[in-house]
This record gives structure tokens, sequence and C-alpha cells, in this order.
């Protein structure tokens, strides 16, 4: 091979512990296909699939893929289409357009698979650029690394490392054939926006800034793993069995720290990801002094303040107090979207006439001694969270309240209902 192209050949060579079969994302552009291309030369051993998303958002789109499947025939490798329809969100048109991409690969890819793509040093420099431009911070501004995840599956970046100069002499050595995608000279489009405009006039000024930016993300990876290090062990100081975050730690930690232990912790239970003003506020709500349960709500996660601790949750629906059900006992009772459901362990043996309702304020339970007590008082002495209570079920046996979902049971409630009630069972909603 000529000594120019070796560090591509050498960058192959290398593929990631465990891979047996190699899935390419082939475009059918220049980088894919001199990626299949030196696959096949210089790594015949290992078996290659080449795998052509087809986003139908340009006239050309299936003479693209009818080439793509023409030239992984003629060079005699697997080939297999998927058809995407690509959904626009509010990260814009080429966000839609690779999260639907990496969805169908991912559920395209066998067990054996790793997936390997062709992104190269000037994607690098863009991906930074544009991560900063969006206010990333050393996570985002790390860009791509030469191997991460995709699901269940390895994704495999191996020429991360090689200038797009050498790919486009190695293509046109090998008298290779490509596809212009003309989005990739869109004004429009973010990235080429940058490739096209920005790009160049920053080479003229620094010649080596495809490298630079690229170093500064491998820089960026560095930090980003050094935090990921030490929130991790900050997490455990800071969480206990129940899955909520100690603020009191949290504040020793201070901001900067505290803040990527909320971002681990909340990615750990699988909650969205805040962003930098949520992050903040779901930090200095350890300083809150109402008397209510703060909360910070964002996407579809709530996070709520309640005894020094940080609660994580899915969105809770608001409650209507006009909720009211009859109730035989036998069979678990299903509460309103976000209140759970009401079961008695184990279930009577014949049929109870309750009435089961929300709280509506007011409430008064016996105490045993011939007095009344307030519902709210047995509720904060019982230590219930306030986003329980008022979705906490109150259960009558006629006009008296003989239960408080799991949390009180009237003293007298065998003399009450003729029998032995079990244990009352509320099985709380929450993520």
């Amino acid at each position: 091979m000529n000594p120019r192209f070796a560090p591509l050949q050498a960058a192959l060579e290398r593929p990631p512990a465990g891979t047996r079969r190699l899935a390419l994302a082939f475009s059918g552009g220049l980088d894919s296909t001199a990626l299949l291309h030196a696959l096949k030369e210089c790594v015949p051993a290992l078996p290659v699939r080449a795998i052509h998303v087809c986003h139908h958002l340009q006239p050309e789109a299936e003479r693209w893929a009818a080439g793509c499947a023409r030239q992984a025939a003629a060079w005699n490798l697997a080939f297999t289409r998927l058809d995407v329809d690509v959904t626009v969100t509010n990260g814009g048109l080429e966000a839609a357009a690779r999260d639907a991409r990496y969805a169908a690969l991912c559920a395209e890819l066998t067990a054996d698979e790793t997936l390997i793509t062709a992104h190269h040093g000037r994607d690098q420099a863009e991906t930074f650029l544009l991560q900063a431009l969006r206010g990333a911070g050393p996570r985002g501004l790390a860009a791509m690394g030469p191997i991460a995840r995709l699901g269940e599956h390895c994704h495999w970046r191996p020429w991360l490392d090689i200038d797009h100069d050498t790919i486009m002499a190695y293509a046109e050595m090998h008298g290779l054939a490509w596809i212009d995608d003309p989005s990739n000279h869109d004004p429009q489009v973010a990235r080429s926006f940058l490739r096209e405009s920005v790009m160049p006039q920053l080479r003229q000024l620094w010649p080596q800034a495809d490298r630079l930016l690229a170093r500064s993300a491998a820089h960026a990876n560095e930090a980003a793993e050094a935090i990921d290090t030490l929130a991790a062990i900050d997490l455990e100081q800071a969480s206990s069995a129940d899955d909520t975050l100690d603020t009191d730690v949290l504040d020793r930690l201070g901001p900067a720290r505290a803040k990527q232990v909320v971002r681990r912790w909340l990615a750990r239970a699988g909650h969205d990801r805040p962003d930098h003003r949520h992050a903040t506020q779901i930090v200095e709500l350890g300083g809150s002094r109402l008397v209510a349960s703060p909360v910070v709500a964002f996407a579809d996660t709530e996070v709520r303040l309640f005894d020094g601790r940080l609660h994580a949750m899915a969105r809770l629906p608001c409650v209507h107090g006009d909720f009211e059900r009859r109730w035989d006992g036998r069979t678990p009772l299903s509460l309103p979207p976000g209140c759970g459901t009401l079961a008695i362990a184990p279930p009577p043996r014949a049929d109870l006439a309750l009435n089961v309702v929300l709280r509506r304020g007011g409430e008064r339970v016996p105490d045993g001694s011939g007095s009344h007590r307030r519902v709210k008082d047995v509720l904060r002495e019982a230590r219930l969270p306030p986003w329980l209570r008022e979705r906490m079920p109150l259960v009558y046996l006629g006009d008296t309240p003989i239960a408080l979902g799991d949390i009180w049971r009237h003293p007298h409630i065998r003399q009450l209902a003729g029998e032995d009630i079990g244990a009352f069972v509320w099985h709380k909603s929450r993520a």
C-alpha cells in the first residue's frame, strides 16, 4: 500500500475486542465508500455487511440506494437497505434524520455485529465546534469517541484521527465513485454551513485547525472521564438505598460537583437529562424554605424536596378530589393516574361494602380514645411526602373512615367490619 495510506490500514487492523463481524453504515458518500473499499482490501478475514439507510429526503434517494446495492454486489459484499420515516422535532431535520438512522441501525444489527462508521478528523472538528456553539460542557465537547455504545452494540469509528484529504486521495487513487449529497452543501444545515463557510476561513489562518480542534475534543474527553469518575464517588456518598439524594452532602460538595452528581443520579434512574439551568435549580432546592414541597420540573421529570432529600420521579398528573369508588376489597382497586393501586392482603373472604375517595381537606379520624385527629397531622407525623398526601386513598365503611392508604387503620376495624380485615397495601405510583 502507498505509505500515505498506511494509517488508514493500520486503524482498521485494531477492531474493538470481541468483534466478529462488521456492519458498515454505507451512505454511498466519499467517506463510507472509501471505508468499505479499504475493509474489503485490508481486512478480508473479517466479514463485512453494508447497510444503507434511505431517509427519502432527496429526490435522488431511490437512485442512491440502488447505486449502493450495486456497489456492494460488485465487491461481493452483503448488503441491506433500511427505509426510515424522518419526523422533524425541535432539534431540526438533521438531528431527526440522525436519530432515525441510528435507531434503524441499532434495530437491524445482529448480536455478533459491530457497527462501523467513516467519521474522520474533519467530522470531529465540526462536531466540537457545533457542540461549543450549543453551550455544551466537557462531555459534549468531547464530540465523538473511537468506540461508543449503540444500544447493546459496539460502535467503532476507526478513522477518527484520519484527515479528510487522505481519504479523498485514497478514493481518487482507486478510482472510486461516490454520491455527492446536495444537503452537504446546504447553508441552512448547521454542519454544512460550518464545513462550507466557516472552516475554510479558519484554515486560512490556522492550517491545522481540524487537527487542533480534534485535539481539544480529546482533552475534553479526558476531562469528562475525570468528572464522571469523581461524580460516581460523590453519588455513592450522597445517595441512599431508596435512591434519594441527601442535600446536606450536596451542599458540602459545592455547586459544580453537586450538579454533576444530580446529572449522574437522574441518568442512572433513566430520567430526563437536565440542562444547566435546571441542574442549578435542583441543587438550590436544598436551600428552599418553602412550607410546601418545592419542585423542579423539566421534560417528563420532576425533582422534589422532602425531609432534606431530593426525590426524582416522572411528572405526576393533577389529581381531582371528586374521585369516589365502591370497592368490595376482593381485588386490587385502580386509583386515578399518579395515585397507584389499593389492595387488601390477604383478600377478605366475603365482599366488603367499602367506599374509596381521595382527600378533599378537613378529614378527621378517630384516635381510639374517643377523640379525633386531623388527617393532615397523621400524615405529617408519618413523614409521608406532600405529593403523596394528596394522592392517598381514604377508605370508608359507611360514614366511618377505616384506613388511610397503608398509613393508618381504624383501631376497632374488626368490630366495625365484622371480621378481621387484612393489611391495606397501597402501591404508590412513582417512576
